[in-house]
């Protein structure tokens, strides 16, 4: 394999269709009970690999602290340097951060598919490290429709959902997870109408007076007044709901924006030398 290339992956946004969460955990996660399901907004990585000393280098086009990538990287870093490989990874960010659309794990499985690709992970690696990493980055390593729960580790793919579209809205303003976290009160655990199972066959039949009742997210009740009013006032034309646990949230609706994809992770192409 030669050590000098190109490749380019978009990397997928997801919503929730539904969020619940069951309960919380004594190692201190909360289980949660969720249907995902990618679209077609995504970033795109440009990953750039030649010969030196086995760093990495990450830029994006928006600042990012502590970037998820740089997490990934501790995993095999050692490899990179064993193979005198330098990696440098561009981010053109158009997932907005901090909104509940999984951008940055979106990222890291991106960076973990370009390891596959490299033959520097196998997929059981794959998979571990997007567990270690973070609740979401295992959803996006199989994209499509997928119902979610445990801390969000445990993924099951199912047909995906095709035909349908959304418009997402983001409020310019970004609602930190662990805070969010942190608001729910255990009282409103387990009150969704529909399981995400349930919503999920609601979306196959195309029952929209189901999927309607089902699209519902916990992390309503702990966000601003004005963005719950904003939702509900959507929710009388159709289906609509925060998305993760905020601040983006989404209407379901013909035409809209934007479609339902099949893949958390794209390659869209690769230049060798």
């Amino acid at each position: 394999m030669g050590k000098d290339g190109r490749i380019v992956l978009r990397t997928y946004a997801k919503v929730n269709l539904c969020l619940d969460v069951l309960r919380k955990r004594v190692d201190g996660f909360h289980e949660i009970d969720s249907l995902f399901q990618n679209i077609s907004l995504h970033d795109e990585l440009n990953v750039h690999f030649a010969e030196g000393n086995g760093s990495l280098s990450v830029k994006c086009n928006v600042e990012i602290e502590n970037n998820i990538i740089g997490k990934v990287w501790q995993y095999v870093e050692d490899r990179f340097a064993d193979e005198n490989i330098d990696v440098e990874v561009e981010i053109d960010k158009k997932i907005p951060m901090g909104a509940g659309l999984g951008g940055g794990s979106s990222n890291a499985a991106g960076f973990i598919y370009f390891l596959k690709y490299m033959e520097f992970v196998n997929e059981e690696e794959a998979l571990q490290i997007a567990q270690t990493v973070g609740s979401d980055v295992p959803f996006f390593l199989y994209g499509g429709t997928a119902i979610v729960t445990g801390r969000g580790e445990e993924v099951r793919c199912v047909e995906p959902l095709r035909g349908y579209s959304l418009d997402l809205y983001y409020p310019n303003f970004s609602i930190s997870t662990k805070e969010a976290y942190s608001r729910l009160k255990s009282e409103e655990f387990g009150k969704a109408p529909l399981k995400a199972e349930e919503l999920y066959q609601a979306y196959v039949r195309k029952d929209c007076d189901s999927i309607r009742k089902g699209t519902y997210n916990i992390f309503e009740h702990v966000i601003p007044n004005t963005l719950r009013k904003e939702i509900e006032r959507l929710k009388i034309f159709s289906p609509a709901a925060l998305t993760g646990s905020g601040s983006a949230y989404f209407q379901i609706r013909d035409g809209g924006k934007y479609r339902f994809v099949e893949k958390g992770v794209e390659l869209c192409g690769i230049e060798r030398n």
